[in-house]
């Protein structure tokens, strides 16, 4: 067998370079972990600066939007019942407490009621609430993080006509920022004696804006009926005749809300526009008592909206003058 000669030196100079390599490998491996790792950071800063400016600019859009809305609802009441309005605000504020349920806040409500021949009543509002930091429904819902400032405008209108042939309307924005930005929407009519062919009317027009975002309106009406019913009732109020957007991104969901409202204000002037003058029975206006009945037990008992503001003593006036129906009898 041939022998195999061991040299000591030549073993140390393998087991050196083998060393070295090792070494030199991990120090190449930190380098580039650190270099991806900068480069990571500066990517997801680009992203976050990115995203930032896109949530600014979707609420700005936004609140274009919902300026607009309002003085579009105004100026379709005020085509039927004159210019004549009253205004009322109301500022408030809520202490600072510990309780995540009940952050401090700032809140702005602004009612603008008009009275009149075609509509008893109908009201245009505006509510702006801030809070330095998210309740705790909002984190838990993904809708803030902890440290959030959190900024809500909503635009809401409510028409109550004298006639029972012409449905109440009932149109809602709400406009959430926090780490999201969400939209909130109600497009609808609550029909007392209304013929039919009207309500489809308003649904087939409101059906083709919904198409034209590729979603569908019996789809994005459920959540209508499902809101505006209960228990002892024989039917929801909602007609599902427009949509609801609950919840949904601000920026992919805005265009699809601006033309909801700007398409059902039309619409509704238009029905009110031919049922003004029809004549209607006492059956008629008991119909449309029944409705504004339902109207108001919704408001006390079932509206988490109406439920929050007293809790947080917002003034009974605000919501009096904001929601309830001008007449109603029990």
């Amino acid at each position: 067998m041939e022998e195999i000669a061991f040299n000591e030196r030549e073993y140390e100079k393998i087991y050196e370079l083998k060393l070295f390599l090792k070494r030199f490998l991990s120090i190449s491996i930190i380098f580039i972990s650190l270099f991806f790792l900068k480069n990571t950071d500066a990517l997801e800063k680009k992203v976050d600066k990115g995203e930032e400016r896109m949530s600014k600019e979707a609420i700005a859009k936004a609140d274009k939007f919902m300026d607009s809305f309002k003085r579009r609802a105004i100026e379709m009441i005020s085509a039927f019942n004159g210019n004549k309005w009253e205004k009322k605000t109301f500022v408030h504020k809520t202490p600072k407490v510990e309780d995540k349920n009940n952050t401090e806040s700032s809140y702005y409500h602004e009612v603008n009621v008009s009275r009149g021949k075609i509509f008893e009543k109908a009201t245009v509002s505006e509510i702006v609430i801030k809070y330095k930091k998210p309740s705790k429904f909002m984190v838990e819902r993904g809708l803030a993080d902890e440290d959030d400032s959190v900024d809500i405008r909503v635009i809401q209108v409510e028409i109550f006509p004298a006639s029972a042939k012409i449905p109440m309307g009932h149109l809602n924005v709400e406009r959430l920022s926090a780490s999201k930005s969400i939209i909130n929407t109600n497009f609808d009519v609550f029909p007392a004696s209304t013929p039919k062919k009207y309500v489809e009317e308003i649904r087939g027009k409101m059906s083709a804006v919904v198409k034209k975002y590729g979603e569908d309106q019996k789809e994005l009406s459920k959540g209508l009926a499902a809101q505006y019913n209960m228990d002892d009732w024989e039917k929801p109020l909602a007609a599902r005749a427009g949509f609801q957007l609950k919840m949904l991104p601000l920026a992919e969901n805005l265009d699809l809300a601006r033309e909801g409202a700007e398409t059902l204000l039309k619409a509704y002037g238009d029905i009110v526009e031919e049922l003004k003058d029809e004549e209607e029975t006492d059956k008629d206006k008991m119909v449309m008592n029944e409705m504004r009945r339902h109207w108001m037990e919704y408001l006390f008992l079932k509206d988490g909206a109406v439920k929050m503001a007293r809790q947080r003593n917002h003034p009974f006036e605000a919501i009096r003058l904001m929601g309830m129906p001008p007449s109603v009898h029990y």
